[in-house]
């Protein structure tokens, strides 16, 4: 089912074609984008793990001071 079918339902005042088709249109839709997330989920699954650069240092800072004159 196309926009052009769903317009043409509307256009004919056919109230059980606007249903079929808008959900015919939008099923299409919701399928199309879960299975661009199901090989989105997949590749990640899969992927190989990143490795982390930022070392943590077991330093503490220097704690400032106040000088007494």
């Amino acid at each position: 089912m196309t926009t052009k079918d769903l317009i043409d339902a509307l256009a004919a005042g056919d109230a059980t074609g606007i249903e079929t088709t808008f959900n015919a249109a939008m099923a299409e839709r919701i399928s199309a984008k879960i299975d661009d997330m199901r090989t989105q989920v997949a590749q990640s699954m899969f992927a190989a793990p990143q490795e982390e650069t930022e070392e943590v240092s077991s330093e503490e800072p220097a704690a400032e001071t106040e000088q007494a004159e």
